[in-house]
């Protein structure tokens, strides 16, 4: 699959009606989608044939972006049902059904089975709840061999983040940054869409060779 075919599929997605501001519920939009994943593919060979994990999966656009991409079995995970369900639609609708599926849990205190090749997460930046990215990451080092997060941006909390990283036995093997837009979803919203600086952080975990 071509990387334009891939934004067009996930293009048509359902998006979820209501979102949660304190679970810092941004949508992942198609293109960033996309490219993370075809980059994931075609420079690592992460997502084809492998296991994959979505962990706050929302509207389920990572997961079934690889599955679309030819991953072998896809979880996707989230702790509101609604969202999970928005993400079965989505999955039926572009024929990923049997590739995928979805748990209703937390990652803190549900029990997500391992190992998985690769996990896929756009993690609570930590803004309304510090330490909320901390969570997933911990989450996605202990499951998977290869994790892709997206996080704030900026020297400072780069720097803390590799720190935390190396402690939860990770190694951070890449870092990209990029514009990320946010629509005006939430009433503070002032601006129809605002742009703000994301890093993309490719972690490996030698344990899980």
């Amino acid at each position: 699959m071509r990387l334009r075919d891939l934004e067009i599929a996930l293009q048509s997605i359902e998006r979820m009606d209501e979102r949660d501001i304190s679970l810092e519920q941004y949508p992942t939009p198609p293109d960033i989608a996309a490219s993370v994943l075809y980059a994931a593919q075609m420079e690592h060979n992460d997502i084809a044939d492998k296991t994959v994990c979505d962990l706050g999966c929302g509207n389920g656009i990572f997961a079934i972006g690889a599955a679309l991409l030819g991953a072998k079995r896809v979880i996707g995970i989230d702790m509101q049902s609604k969202a999970l369900k928005v993400s079965q639609r989505n999955s039926i609708a572009l024929g990923t059904e049997d590739t995928t599926d979805w748990v209703l849990g937390d990652v803190s205190s549900f029990e997500v089975r391992g190992p998985f090749d690769t996990v896929v997460t756009n993690p609570p930046f930590g803004v309304k709840k510090r330490g909320a990215d901390l969570r997933f990451l911990r989450k996605a080092v202990e499951i998977a061999r290869t994790t892709y997060s997206m996080h704030l941006a900026g020297d400072k909390n780069r720097a803390f983040l590799r720190n935390a990283i190396e402690d939860l036995g990770g190694e951070v093997a890449q870092v990209e940054t990029f514009e990320f837009p946010i629509d005006r979803i939430y009433e503070f919203h002032k601006k129809p869409r605002h742009l703000i600086g994301v890093d993309l952080y490719r972690i490996r975990n030698e344990e899980r060779e």
